[in-house]
């Protein structure tokens, strides 16, 4: 039942201080994708605040944080929103963030890169990986990945959600973050 899921790790890039470039958020988006009874579920979270400094030309300089608003989850109605909300899964009255800290960004060539970092859900951190994209978009800069994650990793889904023949334990994280502004 719950079309939610973890999104919340959202990758991308760096560590520690921040600044620079800023995300345009109505061209911005943090989606996520899981199988519930086979069938495939598709959700968001619209409000997620991010931090970045990103130059395509020196990866390994990149730095982020992304901070999503879990209470903003929407799985595309009203009862899977409250159930998602509860504290088998994101239990935000208790845990109402979901934070990705970046460790470090490596070109693999053509604009792709591989992305690590530290996701936090539910009192857990956990390491990720992703891959992403970077195009220019006029002055701008668009970052476009994906991040697989386990959802029991972070007891997401815990208790009598724990089968995972009922909602799969992968999800994938996906984000698109339109930044503008010059990198450090």
């Amino acid at each position: 039942m719950l079309r939610t899921l973890l999104a919340s790790s959202l990758l991308l890039i760096g560590s520690h201080a921040i600044a620079a470039q800023s995300i345009v958020p109505q061209k911005s988006q943090i989606n996520f994708a899981f199988s519930q009874m086979n069938t495939p579920v598709d959700g968001s979270f619209k409000n997620f605040t991010a931090k970045v400094n990103f130059d395509p030309a020196k990866p390994a300089t990149a730095k982020a944080e992304i901070i999503v608003d879990l209470a903003s989850i929407d799985v595309g109605g009203p009862d899977g929103n409250n159930e998602a909300k509860k504290k088998a899964w994101f239990d935000i009255a208790n845990t109402p963030k979901a934070t990705f800290v970046a460790t470090s960004v490596k070109a693999l060539g053509a604009g792709k890169f591989e992305t690590k970092g530290k996701l936090t859900m539910k009192g857990m951190t956990r390491d990720v990986v992703g891959t992403m994209t970077a195009k220019p978009v006029g002055n701008d800069l668009l970052l476009e990945g994906s991040v697989p994650l386990l959802r029991l990793q972070y007891k997401i889904g815990d208790g009598a959600w724990a089968d995972t023949g009922t909602v799969a334990d992968e999800v994938t994280v996906k984000y698109k973050l339109l930044l503008t502004g010059k990198a450090d």
